[in-house]
């Protein structure tokens, strides 16, 4: 991978987290900007007593910690898959596995489940504003600058 590819997940990575949770992802960079502060105060203390080397620790470990801190709690309480789906994946695969169903069938089967569980969704409209924002960001080039010239 170049490095303007791994610059690019990157980006998308900051971008959903921005648009899947704003408050959190801007309170843990504000989190870790106020962290960075305090370690700038009391660094010259920790100098002085030699006990440990906080310059080590940049602005960039602190804001990424900041970040996790507060979408941690967004990823923990996720809603889990519903048993239903999860048995009708498990039983395509099962047919797959006795040799029942044929692999193009298996995918006609997957593709009807999917269709199923798109049409049983509803979203309200906060959460559909979120998932067109998140389709949005997903779907932009990786290299916008590049096709801008």
């Amino acid at each position: 991978m170049t490095q303007d590819q791994i610059s690019g997940m990157f980006r998308k990575a900051i971008n959903v987290l921005f648009v899947s949770n704003p408050r959190g992802t801007s309170i843990g960079v504000l989190i870790g900007v106020l962290l960075d502060g305090l370690l700038g105060l009391i660094s010259p203390m920790t100098k002085l007593w030699g006990w440990a080397n906080i310059s080590a620790i940049k602005i960039w470990h602190l804001m990424a910690g900041g970040v996790v801190i507060m979408n941690l709690p967004t990823y923990l309480t996720r809603k889990k898959v519903d048993p239903s789906i999860l048995n009708a994946i498990d039983y395509i695969e099962e047919q797959k596995k006795n040799r029942t169903i044929t692999g193009w069938q298996a995918s006609q089967m997957y593709r009807n489940l999917h269709q199923k569980v798109l049409e049983s969704v509803t979203l309200d409209d906060r959460t559909q504003a979120t998932a067109n924002s998140l389709q949005a960001v997903s779907t932009e080039p990786i290299d916008s600058e590049k096709h801008d010239k």
